[in-house]
């Protein structure tokens, strides 16, 4: 099943990469855990005032075979996505990575009005050290994010009207 939305065509493709690295040991003896500062509110993208971003594909992926990824999973690693001067969370609730994943839907709408704002990755997650990851000394996850920056008054327009109509809607239940 498809997600179906319409993309202008003067809209930029904006690829991103972001690499969450955790040292064995560093946190919590004899595990990778991601729970670390470096791998909390990274910047990805800066959200310019008057464009919408659409965050249309992730991929996830791993310095490590996913069969040893999933059977070293102490504490589901999760992705949370959120605007750097709100704090707002993109999603409703972060992504918990149960598997690699290569182009996976997942259609998020961004649009700020503040100088200076940020589309920011945080990780968790502790992973344990299984016998094929003895001597890996850093364990990464890489996520890969497909973003389209529409540039567009019209679509800005149109934008802040679904967003008005969706307040609306939640204030009157």
């Amino acid at each position: 099943m498809s997600i179906i939305y319409q993309i202008p065509q003067q809209s930029r493709y904006v690829p991103t990469s972001t690499i969450f690295t955790t040292t064995f040991n560093l946190i919590t003896p004899g595990r990778y855990d991601f729970d670390e500062a470096a791998n909390q509110n990274v910047n990805v993208l800066e959200l310019k005032p008057n464009v919408v971003f659409l965050i249309e594909r992730l991929s996830i992926g791993a310095n490590i075979a996913e069969t040893e990824f999933l059977s070293a999973i102490d504490t589901f690693p999760i992705l949370t996505i959120k605007r750097s001067v709100s704090a707002e969370i993109v999603y409703q609730r972060p992504f918990p990575i149960v598997n690699f994943a290569d182009g996976i839907e997942c259609a998020a709408w961004i649009h700020s009005d503040k100088q200076a704002d940020f589309l920011t990755f945080s990780m968790s997650g502790r992973f344990s050290q299984t016998p094929a990851m003895i001597g890996l000394l850093n364990l990464k996850i890489q996520v890969t994010a497909s973003i389209y920056a529409i540039d567009s008054t019209y679509y800005n327009a149109a934008y802040r009207d679904v967003q008005n109509i969706s307040m609306g809607q939640k204030n009157r239940v």
